[in-house]
């Protein structure tokens, strides 16, 4: 089963296809993105580990960036989004693009690490966040009697997911968070949590 999980985790292709259905198309999330943006008005986007570009059409191509480190899945985003720009690169070690963000997306990453590396990629994302900036975390959660998200989470490889409480105490060492809700897309809950950079 484990084996099965990893293949299916990187497999562009049937990762971007088969996770959409228990999210019920992530509907949920891209509701609350499309409002962030629309309050915010951010020019310039960074998507830090943007996967396979799944909320790249919910910002304005011109100021978009969506960086990750899996190269399969960077190829998907840029055949899926020729409009937008994508960059295979490590969030821990890459320098940005010359100017710093209006908004930095960090969605579904973190609940693949450790504290330690977690706290180092927030810290990582913070940086390219210009000052008044905003950056934006959205994180699988545990919630008691989820068994079906579970599962889910099983699939991604998520062996750090997180209560929202512990996300809010994680994200919030590292920057005063200013808003954060849990949610539900599909089946599956989330924390998402905003915060604006001094």
């Amino acid at each position: 089963m484990k084996r099965l999980t990893h293949e299916l985790a990187n497999s562009p292709f049937l990762f971007h296809w088969l996770r959409k259905l228990p999210e019920a198309n992530y509907r949920a999330t891209k509701s609350r993105l499309a409002a962030l943006r629309d309050r915010l008005a951010p020019e310039r986007v960074l998507d830090l580990g943007c996967g396979t570009g799944e909320f790249a059409g919910l910002f304005d191509a011109r100021g978009y960036l969506g960086i990750d480190v899996h190269p399969g899945y960077v190829r998907f985003a840029a055949r899926a989004r020729p409009s937008h720009r994508f960059v295979c690169a490590d969030a821990l070690t890459w320098s940005g693009d010359g100017e710093p963000f209006d908004l930095v997306l960090t969605n579904g990453v973190l609940h693949h690490h450790d504290e330690a590396t977690a706290r180092q990629l927030l810290l990582a994302g913070l940086r390219h966040v210009r000052s008044g900036g905003w950056l934006t975390v959205i994180e699988d959660a545990h919630l008691a009697g989820r068994r079906g998200a579970a599962l889910i989470h099983a699939l991604d490889e998520g062996d750090f997911v997180r209560t929202p409480e512990a996300w809010r105490n994680l994200v919030g060492a590292c920057v005063p968070l200013e808003h954060e809700e849990t949610y539900v897309s599909g089946i599956c809950p989330y924390h998402l949590m905003l915060a604006r950079k001094p």
